[in-house]
């Protein structure tokens, strides 16, 4: 499972924002569409091994699983929509707002508690970390990373003891950073594939003779 949690710093948390003005009334929102997008969507095709988590003020979380999505394109607006869709149904408690939709209040500790606990591995984003070609990714990774914003002091100190990996010198928008992610585990996938199916015809060879 491939696992990204993106921090929006000023994402509205009112399902009262409009459609028309996702960078603006409803506080840049279309930068965490973008990433959904990026997260989830191959050409014509769903990637159903990622789950995404959206921590809006430090307050709301949404969470996203792909295995489950339904109804949801790959453009801000309809994007934008389900978590207008998701805002209207928060409770105390985490609840599916559509399939594959999750909302619950919460904050950024809250996130890194709970995949602790699973043993899921937590990787932050940033470009003064280890080079990614040459940091070994676990099957169960956790990729943070911000919006268009810079980490606050509070999230760099709750962050702090976490791995830092780079995807180059230079900042790069959050759906570009989830896009290169993909690109390198689906390569390391396809290797370790034909590893795999080398091993396998070696030993066959070998048990023929």
């Amino acid at each position: 499972m491939r696992r990204f949690i993106i921090i929006g710093h000023r994402a509205t948390i009112s399902p009262d924002f409009i459609l028309n003005d996702l960078a603006g009334n409803a506080g840049r929102l279309d930068v965490l569409c973008r990433c959904l997008s990026s997260a989830f969507f191959l050409s014509h095709d769903l990637r159903r091994d990622v789950e995404v988590y959206l921590i809006l003020q430090d307050q709301v979380v949404l969470r996203i699983v792909g295995s489950q999505l339904r109804r949801m394109n790959p453009d801000e607006r309809n994007i934008a929509g389900l978590i207008r869709a998701a805002l209207k149904k928060l409770e105390e408690r985490e609840r599916m707002s559509t399939p594959g939709i999750f909302i619950s209040p919460g904050s950024l500790k809250t996130v890194v508690d709970q995949l602790t606990e699973q043993g899921t591995q937590l990787i932050v984003l940033h470009e003064k970390g280890d080079p990614l070609r040459d940091s070994a990714l676990p099957d169960e990774a956790a990729f943070f990373l911000s919006d268009h914003l810079e980490f606050t002091a509070a999230e760099q100190h709750l962050l702090q003891n976490i791995p830092r990996i780079s995807l180059g010198p230079l900042p790069l928008h959050a759906n570009h950073c989830i896009t290169i992610v993909h690109n390198e585990l689906d390569l390391r996938d396809i290797s370790e594939h034909k590893r795999s199916d080398t091993t396998i015809k070696e030993e066959r060879s070998n048990g023929q003779r």
